[in-house]
């Protein structure tokens, strides 16, 4: 039964991530360990979002150990007992730490069994998106299974980061960092035989993990700041040899930023306003900078313009099709962030409302076909989630192809300001080399 659920939950968080993310990168996964205990740590920006990007980038559902306070609604107790969840009690939420011995025996024993456990260091949601000081709870319970015979445990960093945590169809990515060896951590700092009262043993576990999760999650004063040398690093890698224009990798944009971010304030500032007046001249000739360097030439758009056109028409029927069934879901979900007003709560208010939404009118359009046969309605509602991805697919095709015709349309009518505006992004390219350099 417990297999059951786990496999179920599973494909749903990854049928759900389909469709809230446009792209999804994962980084390496090479570095999860098999066959052997595994502790995974992450990052905590996004609320529910966390924790189902950890289930998609493992593959299956861990054992997340979250606060006791979740539990003190009746309704949730079911939903949380579904999920594997381990109570912890915090001081914050009025818990009282000294009565966690079981939420270590349940670790210690999902552990030893090989069942993954998840949790997020940090104690809670950080406001801003940058590392908050890990917490010692991470180290005592990798010790406490070790303890209880969970040998060659591994604790696996994991840095989560979201082009934008609220809206739809954005991107988001995993980086997977190299597992630390507990026994070879403890044996270095010469605590073979420590167990979760050992204090200093605890320190060492904790400084590492910190140490290695700084590495991997975004550090940015705010989420302007990540936002604005997001785009300075798209511009500088920006490639530009395809039509329409392609995408820059998140995790390459990543590196180049957090490089940024590394840089001396005074510096930033100066990168930070060269690349408003690049972006307020970007917007006075409607135009978008991807567009600025791309190879356009009649014949290639030409045929940029047949392919999409003849792509669209061999969809169309589907999407359409799929666009009317999912339509109202779509838009509760939508909805559901606007009435939540806490922003790190937003995303996970709309992957709710579509894991209830979706699934709900998918039934309702199967009791309502004019087939009476279980295998008919079984394939509509095996077909209304694929139908609404091609739906979702061709719009997002069409605003391209949209966006890559107007920006030649730019091009030609305010051919007069593009010489300034290309001098302009050089300059921008070389501030953020320079920028970037002494980071390196």
């Amino acid at each position: 039964m417990r297999t059951l659920l786990d496999r179920s939950l599973t494909g749903l968080a990854r049928l759900a991530l389909r469709g809230f993310f446009r792209r999804l990168e994962i980084v390496g996964q090479d570095h999860l360990p098999h066959d052997q205990p595994t502790l995974l740590v992450a990052n905590h920006f996004n609320a529910l979002l966390d924790a189902v990007l950890l289930m998609r980038a493992i593959h299956g559902l861990p054992r997340f150990v979250a606060k006791a306070a979740l539990w003190r609604p009746p309704w949730a107790r079911p939903f949380l007992w579904l999920a594997g969840m381990v109570p912890v009690e915090r001081r914050q939420d009025g818990g009282d730490p000294s009565h966690n011995q079981q939420m270590f025996a349940s670790c210690s024993e999902h552990l030893v069994n090989g069942t993954p456990v998840a949790l997020f260091p940090e104690g809670g949601l950080a406001p801003t998106p940058a590392l908050r000081p890990v917490r010692t709870g991470a180290a005592r319970i990798a010790l406490a299974a070790r303890r209880a015979g969970a040998q060659g445990l591994a604790i696996v960093p994991v840095g989560l980061l979201y082009e934008d945590k609220v809206a739809l169809r954005s991107r988001a990515l995993v980086r997977i960092g190299e597992p630390i060896d507990l026994d070879e951590q403890l044996r270095r700092a010469g605590c073979e035989h420590a167990d979760p009262s050992d204090q200093a043993a605890v320190r060492v576990v904790t400084d590492e993990i910190e140490g290695r999760l700084r590495t991997l999650a975004p550090a940015y004063r705010d989420e302007r700041e990540a936002a604005a040398l997001g785009l300075a690093a798209d511009i500088v890698l920006q490639p530009r040899d395809q039509l329409p224009p392609g995408e820059v990798p998140l995790a390459q944009r990543e590196e180049l930023a957090r490089q940024l971010a590394d840089a001396p304030i005074d510096a930033k500032e100066r990168l930070l306003d060269h690349l408003a007046r690049y972006q307020l001249g970007l917007s006075l000739v409607g135009l978008r900078d991807a567009y600025l360097v791309a190879p356009y030439r009649v014949r290639r758009l030409a045929g940029l313009l047949v392919a999409a056109i003849s792509k669209l028409a061999l969809v169309a029927p589907f999407a359409a099709v799929g666009a009317i069934v999912n339509a109202l879901p779509y838009w509760g979900v939508h909805w559901a962030g606007r009435f939540v007003h806490e922003p790190a709560l937003r995303a996970s208010a709309r992957l709710l409302a579509g894991v209830a939404l979706f699934p709900t009118t998918w039934l309702v359009v199967a009791w309502l076909a004019p087939w009476d046969t279980w295998w008919a309605r079984a394939i509509v509602v095996a077909a209304a989630p694929a139908l609404g991805l091609i739906a979702v697919r061709a719009l997002e095709q069409i605003v391209e192809v949209r966006r890559t015709w107007r920006g030649w349309i730019s091009l030609i009518e305010r051919s007069d300001t593009l010489e300034q505006l290309r001098t302009e992004r050089q300059h921008l390219v070389d501030l953020v080399g320079a920028t970037a350099a002494p980071s390196r």
